[in-house]
């Protein structure tokens, strides 16, 4: 049971790839609903989630972690502040939706560290169906 949560190294990628773009899409839904943003802090948000998406994604695939981390640090800090400190919001921006927004993020976070830190089984014992370990022993 316990090779069942060992990846493979294209099982690991496809795992971020697929969280990727499910959490990308979701996010694209929940900004659709944020109508009654004024365009300053409609930017605002979306700046603020960029950063956040783009060290998302490079938490997998640099290799200074410490760096990330700490760049991650600082952008759950930016999204607390939004979420737990009323000067921060997003003017405009409804409780429920903010609520909604942060869930989507922490979830996302959640799923890539899990992903990322999930033991990773060695190419060679990839079975004779896993299509990444063929690819990499020819």
């Amino acid at each position: 049971m316990q090779k069942f949560f060992h990846n493979t190294r294209g099982e690991k990628i496809g795992s971020i790839d697929g969280l990727n773009l499910f959490f990308g899409a979701l996010l694209g839904a929940n900004l659709g609903t944020m109508q009654k943003l004024v365009l300053s802090e409609y930017l605002k948000l979306v700046i603020l989630l960029a950063g956040t998406v783009m060290v998302l994604r490079m938490i997998s695939t640099s290799n200074r972690r410490a760096k990330i981390f700490s760049i991650l640090g600082m952008y759950v800090l930016l999204v607390g502040a939004m979420a737990f400190v009323p000067s921060f919001r997003p003017k405009g921006l409804p409780d429920d939706d903010l609520h909604k927004l942060v869930a989507t993020l922490a979830t996302w976070l959640f799923c890539v560290l899990l992903v990322e830190f999930s033991p990773l089984r060695q190419e060679l014992e990839a079975g004779p169906g896993d299509m990444a370990g063929k690819a990499e022993r020819s």
